[in-house]
């Protein structure tokens, strides 16, 4: 089966960014068959522009990928654990390219 999918809770860091919190699930082979790594998924609370734009952090441009591609999602961790607005995406590895971008 080579099938790439998202490893849900492989291992799961949070760290506080001058109040938003940031949230990565580091990629895994789902698969013993596959060499090719799981998504990665990321999230952060949404800045206080209210604009997934305003994420630039280069600290979560994990994997080379540069700053971008977030949408607005939702993040059960922020507030306390209450939830709340985050900036989301999905970082794939690109067999072709052998490099990590935004998933589309």
């Amino acid at each position: 089966m080579n099938a790439k999918r998202l490893t849900k809770a492989a291992l799961v860091s949070s760290v506080a960014l001058v109040g938003v919190a940031a949230l990565a699930t580091p990629a895994f082979a789902a698969d013993e068959e596959s060499t090719t790594p799981a998504d990665v998924y990321q999230a952060v609370g949404m800045p206080a522009s209210g604009s997934c734009d305003a994420v630039t952090d280069t600290s979560l441009n994990w994997g080379d990928v540069a700053s971008g591609g977030w949408s607005v999602g939702w993040g059960d961790w922020l507030n306390d654990g209450a939830g709340g607005v985050a900036c989301v995406r999905t970082l794939t590895f690109n067999e072709n390219s052998q490099a990590w971008e935004v998933a589309a």
